[in-house]
């Protein structure tokens, strides 16, 4: 809740859906949602999507302990880069406490919104399922990019150049 908002708006709205019967509509209506997209995506990404083993199957509906369905106000300012912002917030603070999550961004419908009691105006951005993860289970991040591949600096004449192995100033 203390993520950063344009205008300090703070356009999320964060429902944490518990184990039960309406976990199947959730993976119902996700799964459906997947399917759609995955059918209307292009050769190359359909590609990706095998790539990376990426289905429509939602099982982390059924198996993870809580589901957090995160809503984005559209009729705000700013309000798509707040939630996110909110989001990354989420998710790291839940690591700090040895929970687990992952983005997962569906296309769902107001249909989605009704099943949960959210407003109409508002628009799903991620479900998140949430949880410890199996005990003894070893994670095995995927490898992560350094500076040097990601960061680049525009020196002041305007030319881009690699981000430099030593900062011109002092931390």
């Amino acid at each position: 809740m203390r993520a950063p908002s344009g205008a300090n708006t703070q356009p999320w709205e964060y429902v944490l859906i518990e184990r039960g019967p309406i976990r199947d509509k959730v993976r119902e209506l996700c799964e459906k949602a997947d399917v759609k997209f995955h059918d209307a995506s292009p050769d190359w990404l359909k590609q990706f999507f095998a790539d990376h083993e990426i289905t429509p199957v939602k099982e982390f509906a059924d198996t993870a302990p809580y589901l957090v369905a995160v809503f984005g106000r559209r009729d705000l300012p700013f309000w798509l880069q707040s939630v996110w912002l909110s989001v990354a917030n989420f998710i790291t603070a839940l690591e700090l406490e040895g929970i687990h999550s992952l983005t997962y961004t569906p296309s769902l419908t107001r249909e989605f919104n009704r099943l949960l009691g959210v407003d109409e105006n508002w628009s799903c951005q991620a479900v998140l399922p949430i949880g410890h993860g199996v005990p003894g289970e070893e994670l095995k991040p995927r490898p992560r990019k350094g500076p040097a591949d990601k960061v680049h600096v525009v020196d002041g004449e305007g030319k881009l150049r690699p981000y430099p192995a030593q900062l011109p100033f002092e931390p």
